[in-house]
Parts: C-alpha cells; structure tokens; sequence
C-alpha cells in the first residue's frame, strides 16, 4: 500500500507538484508566523514544543485583530500541510530505505502527521472559544504537540540517515 502510493508520489510531475505546493504552504504559514512575532512578540501555538494552560492563554490573548487573521490564515494551509510534508518526506525516505526495518522507521513522519491534524483540530476548538481557554483541551494539544515534534525530529534523523548512508554507499563504490 504505502510503496504503491509512494511511488506515485515520486513519479516526476507528481512530485514537482507535491514540491510546488509544499513551498507554497510553507510560505503562507512561515510567512504569517513571522509576522505574527513582529506583530505580538509571541509565537503560535503550531511552533510551541509542547505547550501548558498559562501559555496558551498568553499567546492567544496577546494577539490583536491582525494576528488573528494571519493565524486563521496558517490554520487553514495546515489543513493540507500535513498531508503535503508526509507525502513528500515519506515518499524521499521510503525510496532510500533498502530493508523493511528502515521503510518502518521512514514512516515516522505519518506519525507526526497524524500528531499535526490532532492538534490542529484542538487549536481550532481553542480558538473558536473565548479566553481562557479549557485547561483539558490545551493539555490535550501540548500533548499532541510534543509528539508531533518528536515524531518529525525523528522523522529527520531517519531521513539524515538514510541520506548519509546513500552517500557513503556511492563513496565506497
């Protein structure tokens, strides 16, 4: 299932595509979030590894009407965002791994996908309401939000790996 699609995914058009389009999410969000931090001094809630009640309600109520525009902006890229950096990143490792073991471990990154939607789905829920924001649900999301990262940074190593050890493979050779 996942070599067929992530096959697909590095067929040349296809992967010129999956690659236009995650530059583009990326500079809608990273964009917004630079502004975000001009405009507020404060990060969002995506960028926060792991994250407590006082927090959230710090960054959220620090944010004006501009903010907030520029935040549902990025809430609205990061419902493809994930999707987009797992295809992407999926397929690349997937291709490099030469045994099962190392096509396991390149699947980390649908992990931290899946980690992604979770909390974006309670940021959502954290934002629709007035502040304060509900203790549980921001737990909840800083919970998210730490395997999200943890499952990307791993995501990385993998791919790091992989890469050095392709690279080391072509060097001996």
């Amino acid at each position: 299932m996942f070599d067929a699609y992530f096959q697909f995914v590095l067929r040349r058009p296809v992967f010129a595509a999956v690659l236009i389009l995650e530059a583009g999410l990326a500079w809608v969000i990273y964009s917004n979030v630079a502004r975000i931090d001009a405009l507020t001094g404060m990060p969002i809630l995506d960028m926060e590894i792991g994250y407590a009640h006082d927090r959230v309600n710090a960054i959220l109520g620090a944010y004006g009407p501009e903010a907030w525009d520029r935040y549902r902006l990025i809430m609205v890229a990061d419902i493809l965002h994930p999707a987009v950096y797992a295809s992407l990143f999926g397929a690349l490792a997937w291709s490099m791994a030469e045994n099962l073991r190392w096509r396991l471990l390149s699947l980390t990154i649908l992990l931290a996908a899946l980690f992604d939607w979770g909390e974006n789905v309670l940021i959502w829920r954290m934002t629709a309401a007035p502040l304060p924001v509900d203790a549980d649900t921001a737990a909840a999301a800083g919970l998210l939000s730490l395997g999200k990262h943890g499952f990307l940074y791993g995501s990385l190593a993998v791919l790091v790996i992989l890469i050095l050890r392709r690279a080391w493979r072509a060097i001996r050779v």
